[in-house]
């Protein structure tokens, strides 16, 4: 008796366990991809960062070296073309706006030249507001 429920039971069980196992497999096939994906677009923003940082420290030793020649937007354009440069495959992947990539490139000129000069900008503006700083 026992023989015939486990021939009748056995081959269920074995079905159940590959369809279980399929499902883990085919959940895992779906969410690798994805976490490789969000791994390459990290990696793109990273080098993007990056080449903006260096576009950036390229014109402010352009400006240390000759001020009269680096103007604002002379600047930001310089920088823009050292990243569009370095960077092609992230910028394709990222498609930034050429605005968007302006405003990121000025908020990092004006950090690196607020850091040379020794100013802070929050301080200004808590002091602004009326706190006490």
């Amino acid at each position: 008796m026992i023989d015939i429920i486990q021939n009748i039971v056995q081959p269920i069980i074995v079905d159940l366990l590959l369809t279980l196992i399929l499902a883990i497999i085919a959940w895992l096939m779906r969410k690798l991809p994805e976490r490789w994906r969000l791994d390459i677009e990290a990696r793109h923003r990273e080098a993007l960062h990056k080449a903006l940082d260096t576009g950036i420290g390229l014109v402010i030793d352009t400006m240390q070296k000759h001020p009269t020649i680096a103007a604002p937007d002379m600047a930001i354009g310089t920088v823009l073309d050292y990243v569009e440069r370095s960077v092609p495959d992230a910028l394709r992947r990222l498609a930034p706006s050429r605005a968007h990539l302006e405003d990121m490139a000025r908020a990092k000129l004006q950090q690196q030249v607020d850091a040379i000069m020794g100013r802070d900008r929050l301080a200004e503006a808590l002091k602004r507001a009326g706190a006490p700083v």
